[in-house]
């Protein structure tokens, strides 16, 4: 669910401390990434759930949530192609795939700490 070599890059350019902000910063700006994309998705704003997404992808590349980005890249294109109706359940998943890739980078900046 995340590629070790993107969090071993950061570590080798700025050290654990690099690596623990750049997780909480992650870790406190997808929920509301998240929830920018569905608030944009219930009222049909798709322009909305496009920039919301947009910003998680790049941010879960970077800490080598790879899945995470795919998945969020695809509801971008879905978005900017206004394919409305394929949205909901792919928020859904992806919804769910935080909570997975929450538990882990919270993992990792644990044995940061230690």
């Amino acid at each position: 669910m995340i590629d070790r070599s993107a969090l071993e890059r950061i570590d080798g350019i700025g050290g654990g401390v690099l690596l623990g902000k750049m997780i909480d910063i992650f870790l406190t700006n997808a929920p509301e990434r998240l929830q920018a994309a569905r608030a944009g998705e219930e009222q049909g704003d798709l322009n909305a759930v496009e920039r919301a997404v947009h910003s998680l992808k790049s941010s879960a590349g970077n800490l080598g949530a790879m899945q995470m980005m795919e998945l969020a890249g695809r509801i971008e294109e879905l978005a900017e192609n206004e394919e409305a109706e394929a949205v909901p359940p792919l928020l859904d998943e992806l919804e769910g795939m935080w909570e997975q890739v929450r538990e882990l980078l919270e993992e990792e900046k644990k044995g940061l700490e230690s």
